[in-house]
């Protein structure tokens, strides 16, 4: 029995390895995704169990804090579009200027339904006095944008975007470079919606991971059988 040379030629070689390296290295950093997000996960769900600790600049993102400060309430932002439980409504974003500082923190204090017509915006207002706010500090990504006029121009204005830089566009204070998302119990909170740290879980990254390996594998047996037959009648 005649045994078969393998002579895939070079035009499919080079195919072939441009492919397979780019395939598998798509796959390697699925897997990298995975496990980044696994571990800010797990950095997120340790910190929700912690103590509050007072809120400084060695704060980062995710740490649970606790500040004393006043509210603003001349000067407050409804974060537009937030489904709650099938039902359209906004984010409350209400400056707290901090006690004993010069900075100002944007507080997230929960969600409120929208009112039957749109032009007439629910009752937002906040007793102007000192207190202490607990939560978890955010940085919201920018995420899609489909128009340059995001933020209304009239208080309380309307913002597309819960993203820090654009909403400290509409300040002129020094604010401290995140937002502060009010825990529930907090009396002046709204209704609370809990965050997710990532936009994909790492069970969907490893999956992508499979599939891009799954087909450097059939890239593989495809050139093999090809490289064996191509010269057969």
């Amino acid at each position: 029995m005649k045994k078969n040379k393998f002579k895939p030629g070079a035009r499919i070689t080079i195919f072939f390895v441009f492919f397979a390296i780019l395939f598998f290295s798509l796959g390697v950093w699925q897997i990298e995704r995975g496990q980044s997000k696994a571990g800010i996960l797990n950095e997120f769900n340790d910190n929700l169990k912690k103590t509050p600790s007072n809120l400084d600049v060695s704060s980062k993102k995710w740490d649970r804090v606790f500040v004393k400060g006043t509210w603003v309430n001349s000067k407050q932002i409804l974060i537009d579009n937030i489904i709650n439980r099938g039902i359209a409504g906004y984010k409350v974003i209400t400056p707290l200027n901090i006690e004993g500082s010069d900075k100002t923190i944007l507080v997230d204090r929960g969600w409120i339904k929208q009112n039957k017509y749109r032009e007439v915006l629910p009752d937002i207002s906040i007793e102007e006095k000192s207190e202490t706010v607990s939560g978890i500090l955010e940085l919201p990504e920018l995420g899609l944008v489909l128009s340059n006029d995001l933020v209304t121009s009239e208080w309380p204005k309307i913002s597309q975007s819960k993203n820090f830089e654009i909403l400290a566009e509409q300040f002129d204070m020094n604010l401290f470079p995140m937002i502060l998302l009010a825990d529930p119990i907090n009396q002046k909170s709204l209704e609370y919606i809990k965050i997710t740290p990532t936009n994909m879980t790492p069970t969907k990254h490893y999956g992508y991971s499979a599939q891009w390996f799954l087909m450097f594998l059939v890239l593989c047996g495809m050139y093999i059988w090809y490289g064996l037959n191509k010269y057969e009648k």
